[in-house]
């Protein structure tokens, strides 16, 4: 029995999908039914489920993705995103099972000067992390929390952690969603063009995962986003494209959108690592906006 948190997000809407589509069989939670941020209950809970289920894998789908926001919730944001992931890895290592989390490309600076722009850039799994926001900082350290757990010789458990980028999906609203409902109320729109990354369907993610989670690839950390790289600007003129917008879409910098949290200008993931260890290629992200669009009648 696999154990879901974060279900009814963008992310775990799609593993939900993928599960039932295979026949696999879950238990799925959100927050309404389970504050993961309460380790007492967290660990309660989800023996109570392996002692009912036999849970043979836990899927981490629960974040705090707010950027801006978490510069005043910092106290949320940690819990969420470093202690949370930690707890269940732990709790995961004590019944046997398998553990996947997610953490995200903010980890990096975008200081790099090593990267030309072509399809095999990226920041790897090596590559030192230098967060720049207060969710970036949380993220990282969960990862390092997390790979704390990894770290003991008695570990029998498989744990992934899975660094992604901008994603994208129909569960909760998304940038994909947010361009076509502002296009709907404006003739004009500002978006960055100094914003370098690459868009992640949440689909893809939860599909690759699972391979993952299959595999017997060893512990550690993954990156997987859709193939190719974009800016901010490219991806919404891409979508403004495809719906015929006749407005005028202007690029603009960063630091002119006057956000509270500083995010990198350069974080594309090289998934490399992830191609090779699972023998894939990975949809490019025009084909996976193409098919998010076809899934749900955009």
């Amino acid at each position: 029995m696999k154990l879901i948190f974060g279900a009814n997000g963008k992310l775990g809407t799609d593993f939900k999908e993928l599960l039932d589509s295979i026949g696999e069989k879950y238990i799925a939670s959100d927050k309404d039914e389970v504050d993961i941020t309460k380790a007492d209950f967290l660990r309660a809970y989800v023996q109570t489920m392996h002692q009912n289920y036999k849970i043979d894998t836990i899927i981490n789908c629960a974040a705090y993705n707010d950027v801006d926001m978490a510069e005043t919730e910092k106290e949320l944001c940690y819990k969420l995103n470093a202690e949370a992931p930690a707890n269940l890895a732990n709790i995961a290592a004590e019944i046997g099972a398998n553990y996947i989390t997610y953490s995200t490309d903010f980890v990096f600076n975008g200081l790099t000067t090593n990267y030309l722009y072509n399809e095999s850039t990226g920041y790897t799994e090596e590559d030192e992390a230098h967060p720049l926001s207060t969710y970036a900082q949380a993220k990282y350290e969960g990862e390092l929390l997390v790979s704390q757990v990894m770290a003991n010789p008695e570990l029998t458990s498989k744990i992934y952690i899975v660094r992604t980028s901008w994603v994208f999906g129909k569960a909760s609203m998304n940038f994909v969603d947010k361009i076509i409902e502002l296009s709907k109320e404006k003739n004009e729109l500002k978006v960055t063009d100094d914003q370098i990354s690459s868009p992640t369907y949440s689909k893809d993610l939860a599909y690759y995962s699972w391979e993952l989670l299959k595999s017997s690839c060893e512990n550690g950390i993954y990156h997987f986003t859709n193939d190719g790289i974009a800016s901010k600007y490219e991806e919404a003129k891409y979508i403004l494209d495809k719906i015929s917008w006749q407005g005028n879409l202007i690029a603009v910098k960063r630091e002119d959108l006057g956000l509270p949290a500083e995010r990198p200008k350069f974080s594309k993931l090289s998934c490399k690592k992830i191609k090779e260890k699972l023998g894939i290629t990975i949809p490019d992200w025009k084909d996976a906006i193409d098919r998010y669009f076809k899934d749900n009648n955009k």
